[in-house]
């Protein structure tokens, strides 16, 4: 359920993006026309990979996905945070490598998160 509600917000994040980028393109010309309408084969925002690859691995099973920050920049996404195991950062390295336009992911600041004995 939780994973659920996170999915939403990044889609409703995106979905604010997108339509918040539309909203200043109509405002500084007066108009869209489809010649100003991005193309697919366009570069996805830095903000849309970030928003895209916390999607991702917010449904990803077994990644913790709150113990992941993202950020990006032109295109290179770094992890930084913690999981319960090796297997786990690689399979959120995966992840972001599978979002459109990744360049290249950095998980030099994800670790494995020691446990505690009780």
């Amino acid at each position: 359920m939780k994973k659920i509600k996170i999915l939403l917000s990044a889609i409703t994040a995106t979905a604010l993006l997108i339509l918040s980028t539309g909203t200043a393109t109509a405002q500084s010309t007066g108009t869209i026309t489809d010649r100003e309408s991005p193309e697919s084969s366009q570069p996805l925002s830095d903000t849309v990979i970030t928003t895209k690859v916390k999607a991702e691995l917010a449904v990803t099973e077994g990644i913790k996905s709150g113990d992941i920050s993202v950020e990006t920049i032109d295109g290179v996404v770094t992890l930084t945070g913690t999981q319960p195991d090796e297997i786990l950062i690689k399979k959120a390295e995966a992840v972001a490598k599978s979002v459109k336009d990744v360049k290249k992911v950095d998980i030099s600041g994800l670790t494995v998160k020691a446990t505690t004995a009780n």
